[in-house]
């Protein structure tokens, strides 16, 4: 367990990574002011929420994870959906690093402080790339991060509990949790001939958190199915049977990106690190390395999914480089200046390299867009249920993909709850341009929205936002508009008057973001707590994994209240009682063993 003295002195170090990582996730809010929360796919969680408040899980189902989670930290701490969605971002970000930092410690640096801080540090900042936005994958990496360290722990309670955790991830992402147990399945094939033990107890975990996942999905059968929507432009492309066009845009992020999910430094550095690592934690940490090689060789190979998401989710890289610092710093050992300033140098590189990525990073909708989808929404109350709210959306070139879908996005989130499965996106025909994708999307939106007027007896509210198409438009060409306010013009089935907007999407501020994140962070970890302490080998490692540990607790307490009929629409009840039995349990389960679980040995 160590000396009280260095115990101290290695709390206060997490102390002091956490307070970095959580400065770091909130100096873009406060340097730019930012309102609304960062990334494309933020403003797709704002109104998955909002459906998943009113509708129940099951109309997000086949990613309920995220939703739940947010719905109970909305309810626990009383947060708006901007708030929770901005709050998660920086939160779980934090989370990732610390679970990185426990699982190099409890991998068999527990005697010295400074690799297992690298290591946070460094795949901390690298959480950049998916806190901007990607909430479901950051989610799934946090988990698996914690249960890897849970695994490398080597006990069967930890195992357990690993199982756990990754059913819980598997909840956020299903998809990325199949990049998880390839990774674990990997890691048991490399231990089946040194340690059948620990082959079993890892495979075990993945088989075990895999069912998890299986019963979680299979219960979102009940309820109202899923709003299939195109969220994104791959979403449109595919759809519109352009695979050529997809595969060139996966190529062209992950060439035109790469440089920032893998600096030049980092991967000989890695290399390095390798040397440092031994039993199941080497085993994890090249089998991840190895699954990730091939994913990404994979995707750019077959256009099946983007290369660039996979490496993001590569955080064995950072983990390795740090390890690498470490030990170039101890090769120049003998040299004092160049035992300092060599590593120090190298990761102040890749820390810039992740500050570029996430400084360059923000909302993917503005205060005047949300004020005027907010003003169309007043009058989509007012109109009969079920009536179509067709959006016009246009510019000119293949670009208009992906406007089209933030613009769905971001009246989606404004709009009433009970509206949301209402909007429609119909892009115009180009009238003389060439653009195949164009003509495309034209296609692929007029089919949308016929077939959603047809099936609405032809009722149908047309709109129009300036910020989402050209407000020099002659929109007498397109159908008879109303001006009913600056840049939104209505056409078709136009109530008279507009009607009050249920629970309004409003900004937030830099302040209440920050506030939001520090109390979403200290309700994460103290609902942790009491189950990082029932599995990890000491303190510190127990605080380290509490946050990641308190994710996955409320996330699928939340999703059990849900499912047998506690309502999750925000409000305090829902999110009271997930906390209570998320975060309670914990507590609860080491009170009645009487002592930590792993102490007990496999």
């Amino acid at each position: 367990m160590g000396s009280p003295v260095r115990s101290g002195r290695e709390t206060a170090a997490l102390g002091a990574l956490a307070a970095l990582l959580l400065a770091w996730f909130l100096l873009p809010y406060l340097l730019g002011g930012f309102a609304f929360p960062l990334g494309p796919d933020a403003p797709v969680y704002l109104w998955w929420i909002r459906l998943a408040g009113f509708e129940g899980l099951s109309a997000v189902g086949h990613r309920p994870g995220v939703p739940a989670l947010a719905l109970a930290l909305r309810g626990a701490l009383g947060l708006s959906e901007v708030q929770v969605v901005a709050a998660l971002e920086g939160a779980l970000g934090l989370a990732t690093g610390l679970a990185a930092a426990a699982l190099i410690r409890i991998g068999g640096e527990r005697g010295r402080a400074l690799p297992w801080w690298l290591a946070g540090l460094l795949a901390g900042t690298f959480a950049v790339h998916l806190a901007a936005g990607y909430l479901a994958n950051l989610a799934f990496a946090a988990a698996f991060l914690a249960a890897g360290a849970l695994l490398v722990a080597g006990s069967r309670p930890a195992a357990l509990a690993a199982a756990v955790v990754l059913g819980g991830g598997g909840l956020a992402h299903p998809l990325f949790l199949l990049v998880g147990l390839a990774v674990l399945g990997l890691a048991a094939a490399l231990a089946w001939r040194r340690d059948r033990d620990e082959a079993a107890r890892v495979g075990g975990a993945a088989l075990a958190g895999a069912a998890l996942v299986a019963a979680g999905l299979l219960s979102m059968l009940r309820g109202p199915g899923s709003l299939q929507v195109d969220t994104s432009k791959d979403g449109f492309l595919r759809r519109a049977g352009l695979e050529a066009e997809l595969r060139r845009a996966y190529l062209d992020r992950f060439v035109h990106r790469w440089a920032r999910y893998v600096q030049w430094a980092s991967v000989p550095l890695a290399l390095g690190g390798l040397g440092r690592v031994r039993g199941a934690l080497a085993r994890f940490l090249i089998a991840w390395g190895l699954v990730t090689l091939a994913g990404v060789g994979a995707c750019l190979a077959t256009g099946v999914g983007p290369a660039a998401r996979v490496a993001t989710f590569g955080f064995v890289v950072p983990i390795l480089a740090a390890l690498g610092l470490d030990r170039l710093r101890r090769a120049l050992g003998g040299r004092p200046t160049l035992g300092v300033v060599v590593p120090g140098a190298l990761a102040v590189a890749m820390l810039a390299g992740a500050w570029v990525a996430w400084d360059r990073q923000e909302p993917f909708l503005s205060e005047l867009e949300v004020e005027r989808a907010t003003t169309a929404a007043g009058y989509v109350a007012a109109t009969e249920p079920g009536t179509p709210l067709v959006l016009r959306v246009d510019q000119e070139g293949s670009a208009v993909t992906f406007l089209a879908t933030r613009a769905a996005n971001v009246i989606r989130a404004a709009v009433p709850p009970d509206r949301i499965r209402d909007v429609v996106v119909l892009v115009p025909d180009p009238r003389g341009e060439a653009d195949a994708v164009r003509w495309a999307l034209a296609r692929v939106t007029q089919a949308d929205a016929e077939r959603a007027v047809a099936e609405a007896g032809g009722r149908r509210l047309d709109v129009l936002l300036a910020p989402f198409d050209r407000s020099d438009a002659p929109l007498a060409r397109y159908r008879t508009w109303r001006r009913v306010a600056r840049g939104v013009f209505l056409a078709g089935d136009v109530p008279a008057e507009p009607a009050p907007v249920r629970e309004p999407l409003r900004p937030s501020s830099p302040a209440g973001i920050a506030w939001a994140t520090a109390a979403t962070l200290a309700l994460l970890t103290l609902a942790g707590l009491g189950w990082a302490g029932l599995v990890a080998p000491d303190r510190v490692a127990a605080l380290a994994l509490a946050p990641g540990l308190g994710a996955v607790a409320l996330l699928l307490a939340a999703v059990l209240l849900e499912r047998l009929g506690v309502p999750l629409d925000g409000r305090a009840l829902g999110g009271l009682l997930a906390s209570a039995l998320g975060g309670g349990g914990g507590y609860l389960a080491r009170t009645a063993l009487g002592s930590r679980l792993a102490d007990r040995g496999p």
